[in-house]
């Protein structure tokens, strides 16, 4: 396996830890299959809902809306969005939205990666 393939497994695996989450499952790739679906449906409401807050600055919709998608990505081994949810989530509990815009971006961007991920 050339060294490009080795490193855009690693960064697919960053992005969505599949063996994780079927391991996690017990190996149910089926089941495993429909909570991809289920996340893809939620994740893009999900980011919605959290711009909204973001917009609006509300602190208490930021922090519950990135504890929810932070969950959620949890639950499907997305673990690129999680990290950054969760990473969002500790800000908002400290009431620091300084660096919001950068964040959103760089979820954004996840969530964008993630998708292609999961959809090939």
């Amino acid at each position: 396996m050339n060294t490009l393939n080795t490193h855009n497994m690693a960064q697919e695996q960053q992005l969505w830890n599949r063996e994780a989450a079927i391991n996690r499952l017990g190996g149910n790739e089926g089941l495993l299959n429909r909570i991809v679906e289920m996340f893809l449906a939620q994740i893009t409401q999900k980011q919605q809902a959290l711009q909204k807050a973001v917009n609006e600055q509300d602190i208490e919709g930021v922090r519950f809306t990135s504890h929810a998608m932070k969950g959620v990505s949890g639950d499907v081994g997305a673990d690129a969005i999680r990290e950054k949810a969760s990473s969002i989530e500790n800000k908002a509990k400290r009431d620091d939205l300084t660096e919001i815009a950068q964040d959103m971006q760089e979820l954004d961007s996840l969530i964008e990666q993630t998708i292609a991920v999961m959809q090939s």
